[in-house]
């Protein structure tokens, strides 16, 4: 069985931040988000607005689609 969306999204995400050698410090400054709330999403464990993914997508100089690639 498939983990939730929210957990595999946060995975990606944490995937697509250590293949920029980021912490969750530095792309939480850069999205404008707090870094107890990133990691809270990177764990799964809370729902996450779209703006907020946008905001961690530009970050990461990515698009939303990209961000949900293969999850």
């Amino acid at each position: 069985m498939a983990a939730p969306i929210s957990v595999r999204l946060g995975r990606r995400l944490a995937s697509l931040r250590a293949e920029k050698g980021w912490n969750q410090a530095y792309l939480s400054e850069l999205a404008g988000v707090g870094r107890a709330h990133l990691s809270q999403i990177e764990n799964g464990s809370v729902m996450v607005r779209i703006d907020t993914l946008e905001a961690l997508a530009n970050s990461l100089e990515i698009t939303l689609s990209a961000l949900f690639r293969n999850i």
